[in-house]
């Protein structure tokens, strides 16, 4: 018999008798929690595991020691010579030896592909075909035990290709898990949807959708008690503390879609109430004038729904009031700037309405009106701004042309009638002659420019228009002499003297 590795090499030596009962299927647990020191298995995975390890161990005791006993019983007694032992012709290897090493190299990858697969939790997620797999080894050690080879290997081959089997299932086992989470998250089964989602887990740790959907699954139940919150609120018409609800549902979940739809439902539902409340105020405040309430009421309104048509509506009827105001104002205004006589201010209070409204008809009318009087009141403020002006016949001529224009001022602008009355007055004054006295000596010849030739005198008078006159006096053999006199309305000036006295 060959020595070598044994059936039983990779068991525990130290193992329990057998017991071949299925051990029950393990608790789940998700990844990342850490048990005590050390997680042990199942009462019935562990007696199963330790009866093959006993099983495997016995048969490596006969198989190694019975060799070793029979060669030692063979031996001759001390001092004896041995007795040379027959020699027989060699025999081919035995069936039974081929079916031992066919049955310790099944054994062998039976424990190789067990240990990886341990390291892959399979002993956690693997059930049945991991119980089944350990049965088919135990009772394989059995036979081995018994020496029948080739019927443990057998057994060996097929635990180890129930363990294959398990292995090659291992991404369906992924994808059946990850799949019974997600039906029963859309179940709203948070209990069975854990289970699920910690099974993928088991199978692929980390595994981003079994990560995800367990955090879902944990909440599932909350979400479902706020959820129902949310729908009697709204069935209530409490619309508020309905939104409050789902809300806190979509931060739970915020993958949860009946959570997102409900809370979209009753956020509309709050903004069409808004929307009409704010449209009501509006029209309110536009039947009442009240046009900067209404303005903002409709601005509430537009921010909720910029493109409905009673916006649209609204708008247009809050532009043609305000329109109307302004333009209420303006004639106001411009009609207290036409009582005062502030005709400037007329004039840009109507130009302000015509362009806002041109056929302002008030406007066109008193725009005409005040013009003409802007014009009037310049030429009346140029003639009295300087009366000498007056003294002048062009000036004096138009001043009176402007004065016979206007027959009467109107009643309800003094302003106008004081500037006409001080203006007709001082052309009245303008008009009338001032006697002025001039003394000569006889000899001089006596002239007034743009009057007449006076000729010689001692003494002559003659009636003059206030005004700035000049004289001149000649004389032969003698200089000429020259006087600039002013005339002043209604009162004569000192005489004026001319006597050329200087030979020349």
């Amino acid at each position: 018999m060959r020595r070598g590795a044994a059936p039983g090499d990779q068991h525990d030596a130290k193992s329990p008798a057998r017991d071949t009962a299925t051990p029950a299927a393990p608790t789940l647990r998700p990844p990342g929690t850490r048990p005590g020191r050390s997680e042990p298995m199942t009462s019935a995975y562990r007696r199963l595991w330790l009866a093959l390890a006993a099983t495997v161990a016995l048969g490596v005791a006969v198989v190694v020691a019975l060799p070793q006993l029979v060669s030692d019983a063979d031996q001759p007694p001390a001092g004896e010579a041995p007795t040379l032992p027959l020699v027989e012709p060699a025999q081919p290897p035995s069936d039974d030896s081929a079916a031992r090493s066919s049955a310790e190299q099944s054994l062998r990858e039976f424990l190789r592909l067990r240990a990886r697969l341990e390291l892959a939790n399979a002993h956690r997620w693997g059930e049945p075909d991991w119980s089944r797999a350990a049965g088919r080894a135990v009772e394989g050690d059995h036979l081995f035990a018994q020496r029948r080879f080739a019927a443990a290997a057998q057994h060996y081959g097929a635990a180890l290709q129930t363990l294959e089997t398990l292995e090659a299932d291992r991404e369906q086992r992924l994808a059946a898990a990850l799949e019974s989470g997600q039906r029963a998250l859309e179940a709203d089964d948070g209990a069975a949807a854990q289970a699920g989602f910690q099974l993928a887990l088991l199978i692929e740790p980390d595994h981003p959708q079994a990560l995800q959907g367990l955090e879902r699954a944990r909440v599932r139940d909350q979400l479902t008690g706020l959820m129902g919150e949310g729908d009697q609120a709204a069935q209530s018409g409490e619309l508020e503390s309905a939104r409050d609800a789902y809300r806190k549902a979509v931060q739970l979940d915020p993958h949860y879609a009946p959570a997102d739809a409900a809370l979209q439902r009753v956020e509309r539902q709050l903004a069409d109430a808004a929307f009409r409340l704010a449209m009501s105020e509006t029209l309110a405040a536009l039947d009442a004038g009240r046009l900067t309430a209404a303005g903002q009421s409709l601005q509430q309104a537009a921010a909720l729904k910029p493109d409905d048509s009673s916006v649209r509506d609204a708008r247009q009827r809050l532009a043609q009031a305000r329109q109307r105001a302004t333009l209420d104002r303006l004639r106001t205004d411009a009609a207290a700037r036409v009582r005062s006589e502030n005709w400037d201010a007329a004039v840009s209070l109507y130009q302000q309405a015509l362009a806002l409204a041109s056929d302002a008809g008030f406007a066109r009318r008193g725009i005409s009106h005040a013009e003409q009087r802007v014009r009037l009141h310049a030429q009346l403020d140029d003639y009295l701004a300087d009366p000498a002006r007056l003294h002048s016949p062009e000036p004096l001529a138009g001043a009176e042309r402007l004065l016979a224009a206007i027959a009467e001022p109107p009643a309800g602008e003094p302003r106008l009638a004081a500037k006409l009355a001080t203006l007709r007055s001082r052309v009245q004054q303008a008009s009338t002659p001032v006697t002025v006295t001039l003394h000569s000596d006889g000899e001089t010849e006596v002239v007034i420019y743009h009057v007449s030739r006076l000729g010689r005198f001692q003494t002559h008078q003659l009636q003059l228009r206030p005004g700035t006159y000049t004289a001149v006096g000649s004389r032969t053999g003698y200089r000429d002499v020259r006087a600039v006199f002013t005339v002043k309305p209604g009162t004569p000036p000192q005489p004026v003297q001319l006597r050329c006295e200087e030979p020349v």
